[in-house]
């Protein structure tokens, strides 16, 4: 329950939550996050409290930096926030029953029209999909006006950045 609080908290607070957003196709709420398209008929728009619902996750990234002045060193970075594939099935995408999912490719887009693609099987039929996160703090602090108010990575890819979406604001599906 105090993770839930501190997120819709930290989420709210945010006076960048409700920027528009390249992949809407319809008017977005004020207190919209995130919106899904394409996974129902009727798409969905998840707010600090919807994703707070959401089974919340943390994950730890360990990061070598190098320098030349001191060699290498290691560094650790918490991410929090939800999985990708929750998200998608809280939006009804994913389940056995969705026989569309298995084809299916998921954009996550970000507010300056920035996509990173996934399939059905690296989210639903792989380890991968245990770290894909949208993520909502990091070390315990908000995500700056830069980065957030949510962002996803892919923890799992050999090179993170090519799916680091910073200021995730849609998920589309595409079948």
């Amino acid at each position: 329950m105090k993770k839930t609080v501190v997120l819709c908290a930290a989420l709210t607070a945010l006076p960048w939550a409700a920027a528009a957003c390249p992949a809407d196709t319809r008017p977005r709420a004020p207190t919209t996050l995130l919106s899904v398209e394409g996974a129902n008929p009727a798409g969905v728009a998840l707010d600090a409290a919807g994703l707070a619902a959401l089974p919340q996750v943390s994950l730890v990234q360990r990061q070598t930096v190098s320098s030349s002045a001191s060699g290498a060193s290691e560094r650790s970075v918490t991410y929090a926030g939800v999985l990708l594939r929750d998200v998608l099935a809280r939006a009804g995408f994913g389940a056995p029953t969705d026989r569309g999912a298995r084809v299916g490719v998921i954009e996550a887009v970000a507010t300056d029209g920035y996509r990173a693609v996934f399939s059905w099987g690296e989210l639903f039929n792989s380890s991968l999909g245990e770290q894909v996160l949208v993520i909502s703090t990091q070390d315990g602090k908000a995500l700056d006006a830069a980065a957030g108010p949510l962002a996803l990575r892919s923890l799992g890819d050999l090179r993170p950045g090519p799916r680091h979406v910073r200021n995730l604001c849609a998920l589309v599906v595409r079948r």
